[in-house]
């Protein structure tokens, strides 16, 4: 991949220049402020994928070093979560698959934006999101998959979700049965849900099997992904 300002200063491909010499928020900060498009709620569009800077928690330390020890770019991403508008974003989290307000729970949260090129599959995968968080308001049922979430970072093969198999865990889910996710699992998934019901495919969206994408998997392949863009940065405390 060639190493261009508007990717490598913060995101990186399957090849990588050197770790940046300032890491963390100071990083993110510095550089997104100086030579990037800054967001703010107002200007989010259903479905933009919101790539989250690790915070100091243990739970984001932890995830940091499992994807840097997998030799992954880009640990220094450590949640990923879907737009539903301008004010909500859906993830999969400690509580399960949840709403929550950009501009109070994640106030102090960085992000890196991607946008699909169509709108439609955004407002497709932000809808099938929803749907799922309804599902869980219900049921319960939707909880957070720690274990899977280790198990992204084992390399293995493995093919993308079929319509006919999409189908059938969805059925499962409004049933009341239970199917965890992880974070970026949960975009992926939602992402080629709405790929199928598009008529796109679910590979032609994202080409990997949805549990094995890791936050810094997902922010690889959006890079390289002919069918999303940057949009640009929402910096902490700024929305």
């Amino acid at each position: 991949m060639k190493c261009e300002t508007r990717t490598c200063l913060v995101l990186w491909g399957t090849s990588r220049p050197p770790e940046p010499p300032v890491g963390g928020r100071t990083y993110f900060v510095r550089y997104a402020r100086q030579s990037m498009q800054q967001l703010l709620c107002r200007d989010l569009k259903p479905g933009d994928v919101l790539l989250k800077m690790a915070t100091p928690s243990v739970t984001h330390k932890l995830i940091k070093l499992g994807q840097r020890l997998a030799g992954q770019p880009n640990a220094f991403l450590a949640h990923a979560a879907i737009a539903l508008d301008t004010q909500f974003a859906i993830e999969a989290q400690k509580a399960g698959v949840t709403a929550n307000h950009l501009a109070m729970k994640n106030k102090d949260a960085g992000y890196i934006v991607y946008r699909p090129h169509k709108p439609a599959l955004g407002a497709g995968a932000a809808t099938a999101a929803k749907l799922l968080l309804d599902i869980n308001q219900r049921t319960g049922q939707l909880k957070y998959d720690a274990i899977g979430a280790a198990k992204s970072l084992i390399a293995g093969s493995a093919s993308a979700k079929t319509a006919a198999d999409m189908d059938a865990l969805l059925d499962n889910m409004l049933s009341g049965h239970a199917h965890p996710f992880f974070c970026s699992q949960f975009v992926v998934f939602v992402y080629q849900f709405a790929g199928l019901q598009s008529g796109m495919g679910a590979t032609a969206v994202f080409s990997l099997p949805d549990p094995k994408v890791s936050p810094s998997a997902l922010a690889s392949m959006l890079v390289a992904n002919p069918q999303f863009s940057e949009a640009g940065y929402m910096l902490p405390n700024e929305r």
